[in-house]
């Protein structure tokens, strides 16, 4: 029995069991808090309450003081019954018969507003843990960008934007943002986007409209860069490690390892752990100077006794049909003479016939000698090899980076960005029906409802809980600045028309508010079916264009679209030799 597999199989679910208890959690206490709001303010205002629920689909009720208690089997929030809130009726009702009098204005205002109110308080006081403990990040704040890849059919390249080129003001703004904040920024804008590059010691300015990215929001249908940028690989070093002592600084900037340039955080670990049995040579740019340096270091092992994250490399770039592209340097393949077009035919005695024939025999032989048999200018040649085994290694930093923003910089944040969103859809809205010449980016098809935010927390809480409880915040937030919007149904609506009858010491007729509680219900209802269809589009799998079958006849480069073997790695370069490292 394979208790290795049956092991990782169970913490697996177990990591599955523990996001979803999180999400109903957090998700039902977001709903939960709102409604308490609600309740704890009508009680103090002297209000009818005729029911008072944690969860759905009660199991259990019992009334004390007039307010019937319930608990449901359903732990998604509550809800409460006032029926003296309700502006849409002339004669409020108990639930059971008893007329009711009307509410005071003032009351109904405050307990329509403390619900959002207790969104808002329940979400700074999570962000306090987000504060104190941080959130990772893709990728460090930036004052420029430096473009590493573009596409020549985009309209950026069309404008004159090229690889290489530093885009150093944003709108005629100088910025300091990740890039996600940097895409959001030109998701949010109207017209055209302006970019002020750097390129060959001069300024340039680059104006364009951007154009939907089908590639990256095939199913949101709206805009994203055309251009890849180059993300500085920033290392913070923990106090007393091996990269610390070596001399490096926080926030020193990474270029290379043993003479290879790393593209990003995950491919600077990938080598770490395939060149740390020796010591490795680190190519560093210190941040306060930008002067570049040097170190040596010698990665320690993580330990893993069980090899859960050991792997076992030959050192062999592979095409579909196991022809040899490209050879790792320092990796037994290329020591024991595979070269660039050999086909693999054998493991040992081993038939090859596909990858993972031969991933589940280097993986079983680990270390071990093996016979490869390969297919060489039409002859077969056996090769003595054998596999290095890449452990998990570390030089005691920190890769990914953490944000550490304040709970009132969240609220304040998502309120911008929530205003921005607003004015780029209804400009959106008034472009489509001719209103205005102005191009937005967003429509109501980018918005998400409840399936899409759960959605969105599931996939945060696996990658860290700091960002799941990140997204808690947010969707607390969000819930109080919706039911804000004054629109009637919502608890803004509420507040709106009891503002409405205290500054003019009459209440709206209440065949007014029903006519326009029956059209916002309508239009409500027929959001959140259009929001949860797109939900469900972006949680369905998007189907990939067919790529053209590779020439087999020429070796596989790596990143190319060839599958990989069990030596592979997609995102890794041809790796060539380098003098300093054989040393």
């Amino acid at each position: 029995m394979d208790y290795e597999y049956l092991l990782n199989w169970i913490l697996d679910i177990l990591v599955i069991l523990g996001s979803v208890l999180f999400v109903a959690f957090f998700f039902g206490m977001c709903i939960f808090v709102h409604e308490l709001g609600h309740f704890l303010v009508a009680r103090w205002r002297g209000l009818h309450v005729d029911a008072f629920s944690i969860g759905f689909k009660a199991i259990w009720k019992k009334k004390i003081n007039g307010v019937e208690y319930r608990i449901g089997c359903l732990p998604l929030g509550g809800y409460v019954e006032l029926p003296q809130v309700d502006s849409a009726t002339e004669t409020p009702k108990a639930a059971d018969g008893t007329e009711l009098p009307k509410a005071k204005p003032l009351d109904r205002l405050l307990t329509a507003a403390a619900g959002p109110i207790c969104n808002i308080i329940f979400g700074l006081l999570l962000g306090c843990i987000v504060w104190a403990v941080g959130i990772p990040q893709d990728t460090p704040k930036m004052r420029s960008i430096e473009v590493a890849a573009i596409d020549e059919t985009s309209p950026e390249y069309e404008a004159g934007l090229r690889v290489g080129d530093r885009i150093v003001k944003l709108n005629g703004k100088s910025f300091n943002l990740a890039w996600k904040d940097f895409v959001v920024e030109i998701l949010t804008n109207i017209g055209e986007v302006e970019l002020t590059v750097e390129r060959n010691g001069e300024l340039h300015t680059i104006k364009y409209l951007p154009k939907v990215n089908k590639d990256k929001m095939g199913v949101e249908k709206t805009t994203y860069p055309f251009f890849e940028p180059r993300i500085p690989i920033e290392l913070h070093p923990d106090k007393g490690s091996v990269a610390a002592e070596a001399g490096i600084k926080a926030g020193d900037i990474l270029l290379s390892i043993n003479g290879i340039r790393c593209e990003h955080a995950a491919q600077a670990q990938y080598y770490i752990n395939c060149y740390g049995d020796r010591p490795i040579r680190l190519e560093m740019r210190r941040a306060e100077t930008g002067e570049t340096y040097n170190v040596e270091v010698q990665p320690l092992d993580i330990p893993d006794e069980l090899d859960f994250h050991t792997d076992y490399l030959s050192g062999m770039m592979l095409s579909p049909d196991l022809v040899v592209g490209s050879l790792m340097v320092d990796f037994p393949a290329l020591e024991s003479g595979v070269l660039p077009g050999d086909k693999l035919l054998k493991y040992n005695d081993k038939e090859l016939k596909t990858f993972q024939d031969f991933t589940d025999s280097v993986r079983a032989g680990k270390t071990d000698m093996f016979k490869l048999t390969v297919l060489r200018n039409g002859q077969e040649v056996v090769i003595d090899t054998r596999a290095k085994a890449v452990k998990p290694r570390d030089i005691g930093v920190e890769f990914m980076l953490r944000d550490y923003p304040n709970p009132f910089d969240q609220f304040v944040n998502l309120l911008e960005l929530t205003g921005k969103s607003i004015r780029s859809m209804v400009t959106r809205l008034g472009y489509n029906l001719g209103l205005t010449d102005q191009q937005s980016n967003l429509s109501a098809r980018n918005m998400s409802g409840p399936m899409g935010m759960a959605v969105v927390l599931y996939r945060s809480v696996q990658l860290s809980p700091a960002l799941g409880i990140y997204f808690v915040v947010l969707i607390s937030f969000a819930l109080a600045i919706f039911n804000l919007l004054p629109l009637p149904v919502l608890d803004g609506g509420h507040c709106f028309m009891a503002l409405v009858e205290i500054i003019f010491r009459k209440p709206i007729p209440v065949i007014v508010v029903k006519v326009l509680s029956y059209i916002f219900v309508g239009l409500l209802i027929a959001l959140m079916v259009y929001v949860t269809y797109m939900d469900v589009l972006r949680v369905l799998p998007q189907s990939a264009p067919a790529a053209d079958p590779p020439n087999s006849s020429e070796p596989a480069q790596p990143g190319a679209d060839a599958k990989p073997g069990a030596d592979a790695k997609p995102e890794t370069p041809e790796l060539k030799p380098d003098p300093a490292a054989q040393k």
